[in-house]
């Protein structure tokens, strides 16, 4: 995933703001409700003003000698003012107690198909982005939108469609006096076109200054115990006050540009103000208007500068919060490389018959971590990888689950290529044990449970016997709703590692991939625990990656690995006859200079 582009044009910023509201989706509906809500109220809106010159006209108008002549003619005027500021206040409060509603269940919606579609992404498309980063994105993308979709049926739509009827109203009542608000509306759009303008880049390396920031904050707490044994509290914190500077030194110009918008807009008000009362003291002397219409346009005027402020402060924090969008739309429509095709099926549970037909990957396209890889695999059947670390054993084996798909080849289960097979349905087949235990930050139970959600504890209970782990499970007081921590912190290697082997127990896949799964364990636990991998993998095509090779002396067939190809194939004691590259392993394990291989 590489970075989104840098340039944000205020057409941009249209086209921006014009997807922000397309994602509305199923709620499109509720948001063209209060859309025609808005502009109602931005209409009604200008009743009070003009009652209010219309008032002061009939005020001045009124002849002293018969006061209370004047009520049949203020009366109407003042009922109709209160009717107006009744449907202004509940129009009002009814648009924002939907728009909340509509804002918040939408953020909310869209987080939640962020973290699918983040999680969908192969690992390929990953690897260059930490995780730290994919959280920030995600937290503030949806503030962002949630900020974008309130404001925009709440304050701005109402604004802008104010602007917009002002101008044919007050032209109408009298057009000398609008040209100082329409003067008035060109200055603040070129003040802010020019204020973008000086900021926009700048904005944009203050939000990829915060993703540093992030990913650096969560790789840091990622490692603690690192940082404490290798004494890099003091380092760790320099480097992120360095950042922080950063940012700071990045956000500072365009805090500054936008304290000038605000010292610019509050020195209009006067000056619009004073525009308005002298131009309409001379127009009025003229014969030209009337003091209830110079009221009217000092109202407009509180209008103006009011809706234009808030079309500014929009301005300002759309400006802030798009490269945060852009940064989240580009996450959000990076497409999966691995994905179901058109016609893909579903097997159901698979024999377990697997073939690797030929298959070259590599991770750069240039450099092959597999090339050529060839080998079939009969159900029920065991095949060990072996070989010096690099080889591409685990790459290899990763293909099958299709956290990446081979450049050329095909691997096939069951005479089907996987590819043509449902990616849901492929993975459900198979268990994985990885050589570093991946765990939750939540109870046993729940970890155990990511392959079957539906296990009872009798379940549970029997496949942790299994892996050897029911013992460590019971002494805790809280058994299986014990809490591990983050990454099974509280839990010692071996413990996590024979959790991993449980929750694949649990799982019960047809086929079984073991990479470097007891490489954490003592030697009296891995020995009990091959007894009863030996009783789990009877009936299932097991993969093994493996470097104690005493694990895999029962294996059918070795497959020994040099720098993604297979350079020896054969079983333990064949291969061990041929004095080749899997004796020399052998012995390089083994202190017995004989040859005899000691279990």
């Amino acid at each position: 995933m590489t970075n989104p582009s840098q340039s944000h044009s205020p057409i941009k910023f249209v086209a921006l703001y014009t997807r922000v509201l397309k994602m509305l989706g199923s709620d499109r509906k509720l948001g063209w409700m209060l859309a025609i809500a808005n502009v109602v109220l931005a209409m009604a809106m200008f009743a009070e003003p003009i009652l209010f010159g219309l008032v002061i006209d009939t005020l001045s108008r009124a002849s002293l000698d018969d006061p209370a002549g004047i009520w049949p003619k203020l009366a109407p005027l003042l009922l109709t003012w209160v009717g107006f500021g009744l449907f202004t206040i509940s129009c009002g409060a009814v648009i924002a107690l939907f728009a909340d509603r509509l804002s918040h269940r939408r953020r909310h919606i869209v987080l939640r198909d962020y973290f699918e579609h983040v999680l969908q992404l192969p690992l390929a498309q990953q690897a260059d982005t930490h995780s730290g980063r994919l959280m920030k994105t995600m937290l503030q993308g949806t503030d962002a939108l949630w900020w974008l979709w309130l404001s925009f049926f709440r304050d701005h739509l109402a604004a802008a469609v104010s602007l917009i009827v002002l101008v044919p109203v007050a032209l109408y009542i009298n057009w000398r006096l609008a040209l100082v608000l329409i003067v008035l509306c060109i200055v603040f759009v070129g003040l802010t076109h020019f204020i973008l303008r000086k900021t926009q880049v700048l904005q944009q390396q203050v939000e990829g200054h915060h993703s540093d920031l992030a990913e650096q904050a969560s790789d840091t707490l990622g490692n603690i115990a690192l940082v404490q044994s290798f004494a890099r509290i003091e380092h760790e914190v320099s480097a992120l006050k360095d950042i922080s500077q950063r940012v700071l030194g990045a956000q500072m110009p365009v805090l500054s540009w936008w304290a000038l918008v605000n010292v610019l807009t509050r020195s209009s008000t006067t000056l619009s103000i004073l525009c308005i009362v002298a131009l309409g003291a001379w127009l009025f002397t003229k014969g030209l208007t009337t003091v209830g219409a110079i009221v009217t346009f000092i109202s407009f005027s509180g209008m103006v500068i009011m809706r234009l402020e808030q079309i500014v402060g929009f301005v300002h924090r759309l400006a802030m919060e798009a490269p945060r969008l852009q940064e989240f739309f580009h996450i959000l429509d990076t497409e999966s490389s691995i994905h179901d095709g058109p016609h893909a099926i579903d097997l159901g549970r698979v024999r377990g018959a697997i073939a690797f037909e030929n298959v070259t990957f590599a991770y750069d396209k240039k450099h092959p971590a597999v090339k050529g890889l060839s080998f079939a695999l009969k159900p029920g059947a065991t095949i060990a990888l072996v070989g010096a670390s690099g080889a591409g054993k685990s790459t290899a084996l990763s293909l099958l689950y299709r956290a990446f798909d081979p450049q050329s080849g095909r691997i096939t289960v069951d005479g089907h290529d996987i590819r043509d097979l449902q990616l849901g349905a492929l993975r459900s087949n198979i268990g994985v044990v990885f050589q570093e235990a991946l765990l939750f930050n939540r109870s046993i139970a729940d970890n155990l449970k990511v392959g079957m959600p539906e296990a009872t504890e009798a379940q549970l209970r029997e496949a942790c016997a299994s892996a050897q782990a029911l013992e460590f499970i019971v002494q805790h007081p809280q058994g299986f709703d014990t809490k591990i921590g983050e990454r099974g912190r509280a839990l010692s290697g071996g413990e996590r590692q024979r959790l991993s082997i449980a929750r694949v127990l649990l799982k019960n896949p047809p086929i079984l991939i073991l990479d470097e799964a007891t490489s954490a364990l003592d030697s009296a636990t891995e020995t009990k625990l091959l007894q009863a991998l030996d009783a789990v993998t009877k009936d299932r095509s097991t993969l093994v990656i493996a470097h104690r090779l005493a694990t895999i002396r029962k294996a059918d067939t070795i497959l020994v690995m040099d720098h993604g190809t297979i350079v020896e194939a054969g079983s333990f004691d064949e291969l061990y006859a041929q004095d080749g590259r899997f004796t020399q392993l052998v012995k390089e394990q083994f202190s017995d200079a004989s040859g005899q291989f000691i279990s």
